[in-house]
Formats: C-alpha cells, sequence, structure tokens
C-alpha cells in the first residue's frame, strides 16, 4: 500500500513541473516575442533601409553578378574577396537564377540582436539547392563611416550569437513556402 503511495505521490509531483515547465515556456517566449517586437519597432527606420539592401544583396548573391556584389561590399568585404576571387569580379555567372526560384526563399532579420553600440544588423536567407536541400547563408550589414550600410564580407558565416536554440527568432520578411520547408 505504501508503494501506490509513493508512486501516486510521485506521479503528481511529476505532472506538477512537468505543467509548471510548460507554462513558463509559454511566459518566457511570450516575452521574448515582445522583446523582438519592441526592437523591431524602436529601430524601424535602420530596418526599412537594411531589409531592402539585405535582398538586393541576395538576389545579387544568388545570381553571382560580381560587379553588383561590389557595389554593395564594405571595404575590408571588397578587398578579401579580391583576394579570394579575383579572377570573378567581371562576371555575372547566374542571370535570373533568382527569378527561377519563384518565390522559394526565406528572409530572415535577426532584429531582437541589433544594437546601435555594435551597429550591425544580421540576416538569413534560405533557399533549395539543385537538390532540394535547403541551404542558409548569412548577410551582416554594417554602417560605415559615411552611414552607409555595407555588407560586411562576401562569405559570411553565422554569426556567433545566433545557435540552433535562436535561430527561427526575429522577423521573417519573406517566408519560405511550406511546401519547401517539409522536404
Amino acid at each position: 500500500m505504501n508503494k501506490k503511495r509513493i508512486l501516486s505521490l510521485a506521479a503528481v509531483l511529476g505532472m506538477t513541473f512537468l505543467i509548471a515547465g510548460c507554462n513558463s515556456d509559454g511566459k518566457e517566449s511570450e516575452t521574448v516575442e515582445k522583446e523582438e517586437n519592441a526592437n523591431a519597432e524602436k529601430y524601424e527606420e535602420v530596418f526599412k533601409e537594411t531589409d531592402e539592401i539585405a535582398h538586393d544583396f541576395m538576389v545579387v548573391k544568388i545570381e553571382q553578378n560580381y560587379p553588383e556584389i561590389l557595389k554593395y561590399l564594405s571595404a575590408e568585404g571588397i578587398e578579401k574577396l579580391k583576394e579570394e576571387s579575383d579572377y570573378l569580379l567581371d562576371k555575372h555567372r547566374l542571370p535570373e537564377e533568382f527569378d527561377k526560384l519563384d518565390g522559394m526563399y526565406e528572409l530572415r532579420r535577426y532584429d531582437n540582436f541589433y544594437d546601435e553600440e555594435i551597429n550591425e544588423v544580421y540576416y538569413r536567407y534560405s533557399r533549395p539547392d539543385d537538390k532540394g536541400v535547403i541551404v542558409n547563408s548569412w548577410i551582416v550589414l554594417i554602417e560605415n563611416e559615411d552611414k552607409e550600410w555595407k555588407v560586411r564580407d562576401y562569405t559570411e558565416f553565422r554569426p556567433e550569437m545566433i545557435n540552433d536554440a535562436n535561430d527561427e527568432t526575429g522577423t521573417v520578411l519573406h517566408e519560405l513556402p511550406l511546401e519547401v520547408k517539409d522536404k
């Protein structure tokens, strides 16, 4: 009889912890969402400008339109690209490649990580590759001394503050269609 009571008490305690854990996750996600929305509103003018730049850079990068890519890069980014791929800088390798995607991409802004001191805006774009596998690319915009937003580097990697736990945060500017996500 004591075993039944102990097991019942353990089950009740386990359920209590489970319910408490579920409730706190909901509250935390609501808090994170409110903070993200507040940041998006606070820096609305910054994001209005950077969203357009990030989108346009994504297009020329997908099309590998290097003369146009150079117009978006920071001075350091241009130098690095010249060192790595000087032979490509006058080429437009995949004209109309972006149009072929037919909307099958996602563009996400991580406005929750923006602050005026660091002055970088992070973006991720995702699209299916030629085998249908979703691939991610990153765009980091920085403001130069002339107050112009430039792409920091052509070959950007995922910023270290963005990880598997928070990579679905921020604002989706263009959503990847569900039929592509589900594959």
